[in-house]
């Protein structure tokens, strides 16, 4: 049973979804499989392979080393099993919300730190942001090669990125900025408390300045 109001959008997708498959011929597919130089593309689906798995272990390696410097010690295994299960549960869910939700419940039902676990998948998503706009702001100069870019709006671009990676840093090794700025605006008291808990878990990072640079570095992965 589908709602009147709901009926054009699933006929739509209805749609849309037979549309893609009436296009789809697997024997056309199976022609281009037997044609395959299965030797060249064992290699490249090696390579892929490769490359995916390092990306993997990137984001392993960078949750486990902001864990501990939270002060909280947890397996590699067990690490590297929460997030090929958060994976595959992410794959029915949109975003990295099945990724992010799993990694934070079973870290904090397996340690009692709800608001450190939390603070630390806050932290890998800003984390995240300034290696997106770390590669951007390294490889957009070289795109000037095989692009025609406005010398003025290049130097703009590079100018906001870079204020973004800046900020994005500092704000990282000085969290108190946060919490200032809280106690300068009128918020409930309840807000209060939780973004000081939170300020309190994140300022464990300015004591570890040397862990943020390694967790930048392993973004790019």
């Amino acid at each position: 049973f589908v709602p009147e109001q709901s009926q054009p959008l699933f006929e739509l997708v209805n749609i849309d979804i037979e549309k893609h498959w009436a296009g789809l011929n697997f024997s056309d597919l199976r022609d281009a499989l037997s044609q395959m130089d299965m030797s060249t593309a064992i290699g490249w689906l090696a390579f892929a392979a490769t490359v995916k798995m390092l990306g993997i272990f990137c984001g392993v390696l960078r949750w486990k080393l902001l864990l501990n410097a939270q002060g909280i010690r947890l397996p590699f295994i067990y690490l590297t099993r929460c997030w090929f299960m958060g994976r595959m549960i992410g794959l029915f869910l949109p975003g990295t919300v099945g990724l992010d939700g799993y990694r934070l419940v079973e870290s904090a039902a397996y340690t009692g730190q709800v608001v450190r676990c939390a603070t630390v998948v806050v932290i890998e998503k800003l984390i995240g942001f300034i290696a997106l706009f770390l590669l951007v702001f390294l490889t957009l100069p070289l795109c000037a090669r095989l692009f025609t870019f406005n010398p003025v709006m290049l130097a703009i671009v590079l100018t906001i990125l870079g204020t973004f990676i800046l900020t994005a840093f500092l704000l990282l090794l000085n969290p108190r900025i946060v919490q200032v700025l809280v106690q300068a605006i009128p918020t409930p008291q309840r807000v209060r408390n939780q973004v000081n808990r939170l300020g309190a878990a994140v300022t464990a990072y300015a004591g570890h300045r040397r862990t943020l640079a390694p967790a930048v570095l392993l973004g790019l992965g």
